[in-house]
């Protein structure tokens, strides 16, 4: 499980290749309305949501109901993130 920021490297290095980016998600991460791609965070792998840091925040905007070993790993990894963006 990782968390990636705006125009991360794995994303624009895989930008074609569906193993890191489902096509079913694409226009969820990179759109034409947009001039960056999205903040995402990886399940197993592969990109399953979008995070935003807000009010000291974290929220996660998972793509599909995540299992709930994933969920928590999310959950955890965006309360350690939430911390190092408030120092």
């Amino acid at each position: 499980m990782r968390f990636l920021g705006q125009w991360d490297a794995n994303l624009l290095v895989h930008a074609r290749r569906a193993q890191i980016l489902p096509e079913e998600h694409r226009k969820k991460v990179f759109a034409t309305s947009m001039p960056q791609s999205v903040p995402t965070f990886l399940v197993d792998g592969q990109v399953a949501g979008t995070w935003r840091c807000a009010d000291g925040v974290v929220r996660c905007e998972p793509f599909h109901d995540l299992a709930p070993g994933a969920a928590a790993a999310v959950a955890e990894e965006a309360e350690r993130l939430a911390a190092f963006h408030a120092d």
